[in-house]
Formats: structure tokens, sequence, C-alpha cells
């Protein structure tokens, strides 16, 4: 695992488009991190971290279709969350409309959109990227 660098842009785009997760913002939202995963050469999973003051925002994970149910999806959030810590936020959340219960057994927690942050709630992804079906979720890191 390592950041991302522009050169793969166009792998991550492909990879979260694939997965129907929202990828207008990769290039403009400021504030966001990437991180990725490699399998011979290969993007094979991904994940972000959009900073704010206190909190952050857990975004865009995804994995490969043949290489899930190895842990590269709990790796890469470890990776995010290790860094959100140095970071020395204090909360992580998330919208999804298909992962609660992989975020649940990591300890996140379903909560209502509006206990989180404003900046948070002020993003791309909160006021246009993610539909209101989403389901909000957040974890204490601190």
């Amino acid at each position: 695992m390592r950041e991302s660098t522009a050169v793969d842009l166009p792998a991550i785009r492909s990879l979260l488009t694939e997965a129907g997760l929202p990828a207008a913002d990769l290039d403009s939202s400021p504030g966001l991190r990437l991180w990725v995963a490699e399998d011979r050469g290969a993007l094979v999973g991904v994940i972000g971290l959009e900073q704010f003051r206190s909190a952050g925002l857990l975004r865009s994970l995804v994995v490969a279709p043949h290489h899930r149910q190895r842990g590269l999806g709990r790796r890469l959030v470890d990776t995010v969350e290790r860094q959100a810590k140095a970071a020395d936020l204090k909360q992580l959340a998330l919208l999804t409309e298909t992962a609660d219960r992989f975020f649940e057994a990591l300890g996140y927690r379903l909560v209502d959109r509006q206990s989180v942050p404003e900046d948070v709630r002020q993003s791309a992804e909160f006021r246009t990227l993610c539909p209101l079906s989403a389901q909000c979720m957040a974890k204490i890191i601190a």
C-alpha cells in the first residue's frame, strides 16, 4: 500500500466508477488524500481521506472484485485510520449504500447526518455526490 500519485488517477477513477462510487471530484476536493493497493503493478484497491478541522471523511473504499475477501479492505481502512490519528483527527465519518455491515465490524456506527461536523457535511460527497439514501456512519478515533 502506498499514497497515490497523479499517475494513479485514471486507474482509481476506473475502480470507483466500476463499483458505482463517486469519482467526479477526485481532482478538485481540497484535502483529499488517496491510498492504493497494488498487485503485480495493477491497482486493486483504493481508499480516501478528506480532512477537515477535527474530523475526516473516509471515502472511496473499493477493492477489485477478484481481490475481495482477503482482508485488503480492512488494511485500507487501517491505513486511513492511522493517517487520521497522525493528523490529530478525532472522528471519521462516511456514507455508504452497501457496506454498512463491513464498517460496523470495524467499529463504525450508524449516526444521523446532522450529528457529523458541519464542515464534513459541506463536502461535495455529502452535498451532491452521495444520495440521501446513503447511510451515515461514524467512529471516534481519538
